[in-house]
């Protein structure tokens, strides 16, 4: 299930998915390549989350945007 994309650049979009692996679901960063024809291909960068890890990422995250906002 496509949760949203982010366009990094003008051939790569970040897409965050829910995915069934083995029976659980996981939450799925992962980079995906823009093919001649628009189609996006998954790349092997990117990672899996369990549930229970989502709100500790968006934590650090928070806390890198902190950081750079106060460079």
């Amino acid at each position: 299930m496509l949760i949203g994309k982010i366009m990094t650049n003008s051939r790569r979009r970040v897409m965050v998915t829910i995915e069934d692996q083995k029976g659980v679901k996981v939450v799925d960063l992962r980079s995906y390549q823009v093919i001649n024809d628009g189609e996006l291909m998954p790349t092997s960068e990117g990672i899996s989350l369990a549930p229970e890890k989502v709100d500790a990422v968006i934590d650090l995250l928070r806390e890198a945007q902190r950081k750079i906002a106060g460079a």
